[in-house]
């Protein structure tokens, strides 16, 4: 699913996209539609993509995010994605999408699940 919100009605307004779910194969087609939609019609200065409640995406998203990325700046715009899970945020990492989103790298050492690390005793 995905939500749409405007930040005014100028044509350089922001435009914040909220994905609400994994981004997959068979769910990436309703965003892509939407938001190259959106994108040509108001042509935002700014997009935001929230992927705070997306806890998981496959190849078919990252590419999805790429299209959305360059149809915002062949229309003038900038593209940021905003408060991806700690899986979601690796896998834009370990793909080389971070700098490209406005996204720091995350550390080394950072769980990627919502499960925190567990050390088992020695034998």
């Amino acid at each position: 699913m995905v939500r749409t919100h405007r930040s005014g009605e100028s044509p350089d307004s922001t435009i914040v996209v909220e994905v609400l779910g994994p981004l997959e194969a068979a769910t990436v087609g309703a965003l892509r539609s939407v938001v190259l939609d959106t994108v040509q019609t108001y042509q935002p200065r700014t997009l935001i993509v929230d992927l705070r409640r997306v806890p998981f995406m496959d190849s078919i998203g990252i590419g999805t995010l790429v299209a959305i990325n360059n149809r915002t700046r062949e229309h003038g715009g900038a593209m940021q994605v905003r408060s991806p899970s700690p899986f979601v945020h690796r896998l834009l990492q370990v793909t080389g999408l971070t700098e490209l989103f406005g996204l720091p790298d995350l550390p080394e050492d950072a769980p990627v699940s919502g499960a925190g690390v567990i050390s088992l005793p020695e034998r």
